[in-house]
């Protein structure tokens, strides 16, 4: 790709936020199951004994956020059987409401790390159509409820 201008990245990056565009993709894909794992294998192994820090090592670590943080350094992929586990779940749910509850009890799901709700259903259980979308975002999380971020606005005009 030859190389833009400072007003042509502007006037790329003003197009990119008018048609929605919220994430950079990067050229390679990076795995970032396996960034956390060789985090974890950075972390040194504690002392047998305890040791008393110095002040100047625990104003360092107060400074610093936690490794897992964000939580994503304790993501795995989700092994065979967790999702099967998910789908035995899923099959014994007779009603939405038993469904409710057994998502709210599945810990095999890495979006529980950091979730903040369990963002299930909205709406009539009776309806003969579901609508189901991707992933919550960050306004479905806070709210608990689906489709209430800008794709669910769109979806109320329609």
């Amino acid at each position: 790709m030859a190389a833009m201008s400072a007003s042509e990245m502007r006037e790329l990056a003003r197009w990119y936020a008018e048609i929605g565009v919220d994430i950079a993709m990067e050229e390679v894909p990076v795995d970032r199951f396996a960034e956390s794992a060789k985090a974890e294998q950075r972390v040194p192994a504690r002392a047998a004994s305890p040791q008393r820090p110095d002040a100047q090592q625990v104003s360092r670590q107060a400074a610093a956020p936690p490794m897992s943080a964000t939580g994503f350094a304790n993501a795995t992929i989700p092994d065979e059987k967790a999702v099967e586990n998910a789908r035995e779940l899923a099959a014994k749910a007779a009603t939405l409401d038993e469904l409710r509850k057994a998502m709210e009890g599945f810990d095999g799901c890495n979006l529980k790390i950091t979730a903040k709700n369990t963002v299930f259903a909205d709406g009539n259980p009776q309806a003969r159509i579901m609508l189901i979308g991707e992933a919550p975002g960050a306004d479905e999380d806070r709210v608990g409820l689906p489709f209430v971020g800008r794709a669910g606005q769109l979806l109320d005009r329609m």
